[in-house]
């Protein structure tokens, strides 16, 4: 019977440990070439193992797309939290969360963006997420305020919309096609946190920005 639940546990950590292969595999080839290009023989070649086991895992592109999205988001929540606890203060966390969404910008396809919005889980998914991060940032920025980093006297709700408008504007006018997506979203991420800023907080965060391009 102990021998049984060994093997047992065996099967399950090799599974998951698959699947981990097949996630950290197959979303950097989506999202650097588009989700249309990278077919799931594509994705098994690169793991060197047969079709057929790979659709044991998942059984169908949304599945994968879906369980990849969970995964990175996991993953940039884990470090943000693992960082924020050696953290010098919020302008520090602002500063490290946006260069690490920065950095997955650098390989992102415009492509991989445009065709995710054909699978309904993920975006189902990916919005419920943003409602949720739209939630906890309200309770950071309070933080900030009463840190004295962040004007107290905006409307931060507000503010969350029109940056919602804006990037969606960006994407309807197609800048992907004359900028790099990272390029977009730094200058507009810097503009917008130099304005949520107190004088405390710009001086920080002009500190921390040059120690960013050192």
């Amino acid at each position: 019977m102990k021998e049984m639940q060994t093997d047992h546990n065996n099967i399950s950590e090799h599974r998951q440990e698959l699947k981990l292969r097949i996630l950290r595999t197959a979303m950097p080839l989506f999202k650097q070439n588009g989700i249309k290009a990278v077919k799931m023989d594509d994705i098994a070649a690169a793991l060197s193992i047969s079709k057929r086991t790979l659709y044991e895992v998942y059984d169908k592109k949304e599945d994968l797309l879906l369980a990849g999205a969970r995964h990175d988001h996991e993953e940039l929540l884990r470090h943000i939290q693992e960082y924020a606890l050696t953290a010098e203060n919020e302008i520090d966390i602002v500063v490290t969360f946006f260069k690490l969404k920065f950095a997955d910008l650098d390989n992102l396809s415009p492509l991989f963006l445009t065709e995710l919005e054909k699978y309904d889980k993920v975006t189902a998914y990916l919005r419920s997420r943003h409602e949720e991060q739209q939630r906890e940032s309200l309770l950071f920025v309070k933080r900030c305020i009463e840190n004295g980093y962040f004007v107290p006297e905006l409307n931060y709700e507000i503010l969350q919309d029109i940056c919602d408008s804006m990037m969606d504007a960006s994407f309807k006018k197609a800048l992907y096609e004359k900028y790099s997506l990272s390029d977009i979203f730094c200058n507009f991420f810097i503009v917008l946190l130099r304005g949520f800023c107190t004088e405390k907080g710009i001086l920080l965060l002009d500190q921390y920005l040059k120690k960013t391009e050192d």
